[in-house]
Formats: C-alpha cells, structure tokens, sequence
C-alpha cells in the first residue's frame, strides 16, 4: 500500500466515534512519509504494544490478564472465510508489509517461513506476531478467526 493510502487509513481509522469498538485510546501519526518501516508512519493505540520487538515471528499462548491488559476485544475481528486461506489447501506466499499482532479466536494452522521452511503450529489462544516483512505460507487446518492490529 502507498504511504500516501496508509495516512488516510490511519486518518479514518482515528476518526472513527468514540463508542466503536476499534476506536482508538490515542491516535499518533509519526515519522516521514515515504518510509519503508510502517510503523514509523502510522501506529494506532487501543491499550496495545508489540508482544516482541525482535523482528522474529514467534507464537505464545495468551493469558486472561494479557489479553485484559492489551483489550484485545477491541481490535478488528478477521477470518479466512471466503478468503483465499482454504482450510486443508497450502496459501499463495504472504509477504507482511507491517507488523502484525494477532489472537487467534478460534481455528488452526501451519504457518511456513518461506526463509528457513519450518512450520509453526497455531492455534486458538495463542498470540502471533508476524514481523514487517515476514514471508510465509499458511496451511489451514482449520477455518481461523483472529483478533489483530498493525504497528
């Protein structure tokens, strides 16, 4: 997405009313247009933060506190109904281009690093964060519905 789209993104995702359930907390629009880092560009805050900062894709499982502290109820809801993620089929590559934070709700799958080949089970509970520019292929086991947010 141009940086110009990920600005007016940002801008309407701060605009939303206060009563909708992905408004955010605080809104910050940093660093110079035109950046590769996103996260440099546009960060939306709803009482969440990076899980890790590492640049590595990791899986943990989430704690009732965790999840509390974070107000994952709030993030947007996605699912890979109807989607090109077919349950029992291998994906097209997936390149993320931000970082992404998401709480698998319900649902199972492989995730595999194009880079190193090796496959990552996850399931419902767990936190993911798929780091800027992490390529993968998501095997399906069953239908996925996630929490998420980008930074």
């Amino acid at each position: 997405m141009a940086s110009s789209m990920r600005v007016l993104l940002c801008l309407a995702v701060a605009m939303l009313p206060a009563a909708s359930a992905f408004a955010p907390s605080s809104f910050a629009l940093r660093g110079a247009l035109g950046t590769r880092n996103p996260a440099g560009l546009c960060q939306l805050s709803m009482g969440k933060r990076p899980l890790h900062t590492s640049g590595e894709f990791t899986v943990e499982k989430a704690t009732p506190e965790l999840m509390e502290d974070l107000e994952v109820k709030r993030w947007p809801t996605w699912s890979t109904a109807g989607t090109k993620y077919k349950v029992g089929e291998k994906s097209p590559l997936k390149v993320y281009d931000m970082n992404e934070l998401s709480y698998i709700i319900k649902g199972k799958m492989e995730i595999e690093s194009k880079k190193t080949g090796e496959k990552v089970l996850v399931q419902a509970g767990d936190f993911v964060t798929f780091p800027d520019e992490f390529a993968c292929y998501w095997h399906v086991i069953e239908e996925i519905e996630k929490h998420w947010y980008l930074y």
